[in-house]
């Protein structure tokens, strides 16, 4: 039997971008509430003397002043609909920090603690502090997507910071936060309810006029199995190719991003023979000040349709930049509503989280589209040095609960590139080893480089 302590506050919805995760969820998961866990894990190695009673309180500090941290799904009903959408209510207590002994190769105790699921009923959170020795102990932090996104990493870690220094050495107290719930109830009044299912209406007609749905082909017309097998081929440029790609874009007078974009999308309309692309990427959602205060799920995905049948330079990378622009906007669009309008539910199953486009672009480091990200490998507390312990999830594990999201998640090619610390952009495109293969990855990389190639010499005419 579950024993919480303190009054139930009242319950809420889900946020708009919370629904991204929810259905995301219900793509690998069983019913509600026995899911998966989709977590935003954060290692971090504390060397030197610490002061283990001031983190545990610095760390319930945190907790109540970011309300995201404590939010909790509600039980569910007796009889659960096909469409779930939880409520969800907010704990009265701050969330505990457990401790635990570091063995000599800790790898696999971090990933072991990373990936338990969590009870989403009792809290969607949970904090180790794991100790080695006397002067060598790692903080160990594990929320649920649902309640934290990649900049709640930062905001999270300084703040901790901030609380623990203050108690051990004197400091100002911690800056007020944004509340999560103010951005919840904002979004449930009936005005906003009413102007965003008009928008949803209009923007799901036209993701259907892109094709959103039409899978791109594979190799194999057999059901693809619901546990999946990926491979990556790479794609690098030189420090002098990326600038080039940076001056033909300020030519432009588009966004790095906004030229990807445009090559990406011929690179498939060639391959595949289409006249209309759509790609996925995630917003960090943060479109107000105020939100890059507060720790909790602000990104969303959003999808950005490019029409490339006058695949014409200038005018392709002045439509793929109106598209970005006008993608931005809708990130406050509930994804499984969304994809929902567009595609139907198939046996009450959740979207994946490419569900409405063909391919997916993620770009980082790189200030424009993504939000500006300060390193967090280097948080400044009293008397130690820190450092991230980088930990490596594996999704090989994950199996699909439906058909739908299965042969979405298959037939969908995701690129994802970095600009590194030498000023060069590197990644690779990922694909489903038996759908695709290697042979479309290629092909597909090779129309992108010509597409870049054709676009950054046009740029400026």
């Amino acid at each position: 039997m579950k024993t919480t302590t303190g009054p139930r506050h009242p319950a809420l919805p889900l946020s708009s971008r919370q629904e991204l995760c929810w259905e995301w969820e219900r793509c690998h998961g069983k019913p509600y509430p026995a899911v998966v866990s989709i977590d935003c894990s954060t290692a971090l190695r504390l060397l030197g003397p610490l002061d283990a009673g001031a983190l545990r309180e610095a760390f319930a500090e945190v907790t109540l002043h970011h309300d995201a941290l404590r939010l909790r799904l509600d039980e569910p009903p007796e009889r659960v609909a096909d469409v779930v959408r939880p409520r969800q209510s907010l704990r009265a207590t701050p969330l505990p920090l457990e401790e635990d002994v570091l063995p000599e190769r800790p790898y696999a105790l971090l990933v072991d603690l990373s990936t338990r699921p969590f009870d989403v009923t009792e809290r969607l959170g949970r904090a180790y502090l794991l100790r080695a020795a006397p002067d060598h102990h790692v903080l160990l932090t594990c929320f649920h997507h649902l309640v934290f996104d990649e900049a709640s990493h930062r905001l999270l870690l300084g703040d901790l910071a901030r609380a623990y220094n203050r108690r051990v050495a004197g400091g100002p107290p911690l800056r007020p936060a944004f509340s999560y719930l103010d951005l919840i109830r904002a979004e449930s009044t009936h005005a906003a309810l009413e102007d965003r299912a008009a928008r949803l209406a209009a923007r799901a007609a036209l993701l259907r006029a892109y094709g959103a749905g039409d899978l791109l082909p594979g190799r194999t017309t057999r059901p693809m199995p619901l546990r999946h097998h990926y491979d990556e081929e790479p794609l690098d440029f030189s420090p002098g190719q990326t600038r080039q790609l940076l001056h033909a874009a300020r030519a432009a007078r588009v966004s790095l991003y906004s030229l990807l974009i445009a090559a990406l999308a011929g690179a498939l309309g060639r391959h595949f023979g289409r006249e209309r692309v759509l790609l996925s990427t995630p917003s960090h959602g943060r479109l107000r000040p105020e939100h890059r205060t507060a720790v909790g799920e602000f990104a969303n995905m959003v999808q950005i349709p490019v029409d490339v049948s006058q695949d014409g330079g200038r005018r392709l990378l002045r439509q793929a930049h109106e598209a970005v622009s006008e993608a931005s906007a809708t990130v406050d669009l509930p994804f499984g509503p969304l994809a929902e309008a567009v595609l139907g539910r198939v046996d009450g199953g959740g979207f994946f989280r490419y569900a409405l486009g063909h391919a997916a672009l993620r770009l980082h480091g790189v200030t424009g589209w993504a939000l500006n990200q300060q390193r967090i490998d280097a948080i400044p507390m009293h008397g130690m040095r820190t450092d991230l312990v980088p930990i490596s999830q594996d999704s090989s594990r994950l199996t699909y609960a439906t058909r739908q999201a299965s042969d979405t998640a298959a037939a969908t090619l995701a690129l994802s590139l970095t600009m590194t610390q030498d000023a060069r952009l590197s990644g690779a495109l990922r694909h489903e080893r038996a759908y695709h293969g290697p042979d479309t990855a290629r092909s597909v990389l090779h129309h992108l480089r010509e597409r870049l190639g054709a676009l950054s010499g046009s740029a400026g005419t």
